[in-house]
């Protein structure tokens, strides 16, 4: 294999990177081509090239069994162990990133409580995406110069855009019953304070 410059051949298209998560998100599973096409949401014919690929780099191996192969990690490659790994454990830990800057910046007696909800809190985001984020706090003032704190951090950070939301504990308990406040208590990732169902009861 290349010792310099390799990185494009490891991690050189959406497919390499889809069969790589796979494996590795399955660590220890073997895999045929058809079953890691699946899985990895490509074609039979893109996975098994992408194979071939990763074992020319030493990290798959294929074992043939009758007319099948099997496929599976190699758990001793330097550039498993190295790069593609710890590559993968960053992108597992963006959002609990996100949501350690959420709650250092809402910490505060003054804000009741704050939530992510929407396509990030179901793990359905997209490239477009915003954070939506609920904030009750009864000071208003205090909550959007908050707001504006996270959102030059995650700007920086994640090159993504902070949708908020603040309503005052009177102005949730009066929307209690819209569609907007059953949806966010349905699908939402608490971040600081109270639960948003115990305060709309």
């Amino acid at each position: 294999m290349k010792l310099h410059k390799y990185i494009e051949q490891v991690l050189g298209n959406k497919g390499s990177i889809s069969v790589l998560r796979t494996l590795v998100d399955h660590k220890g599973r073997i895999f045929t081509i058809r079953r890691l096409a699946e899985d990895a949401g490509i074609s039979h014919t893109e996975a098994a090239a992408t194979v071939g690929d990763l074992e020319k780099l030493g990290i798959v191996q294929v074992q043939p069994v009758g007319k099948a192969y099997q496929i599976s990690l190699n758990k001793k490659s330097y550039v498993l162990n190295k790069i593609i790994e710890p590559i993968f454990k960053v992108e597992q830990n963006s959002l609990q990133e996100v949501i350690s800057i959420l709650k250092k910046n809402l910490i505060s007696k003054k804000i009741v409580s704050a939530a992510i909800f929407g396509s990030v809190a179901r793990g359905e985001e997209n490239e477009d995406s915003d954070i939506d984020l609920l904030i009750i706090s009864n000071d208003h003032d205090l909550a959007i110069e908050i707001v504006s704190k996270i959102m030059e951090e995650t700007s920086l950070m994640f090159h993504t855009k902070v949708s908020h939301i603040i309503f005052s504990e009177k102005q949730l308990r009066s929307k209690r019953n819209s569609d907007l406040i059953n949806s966010i208590i349905k699908d939402h990732i608490l971040i600081a304070g109270k639960e948003l169902v115990d305060m709309t009861k």
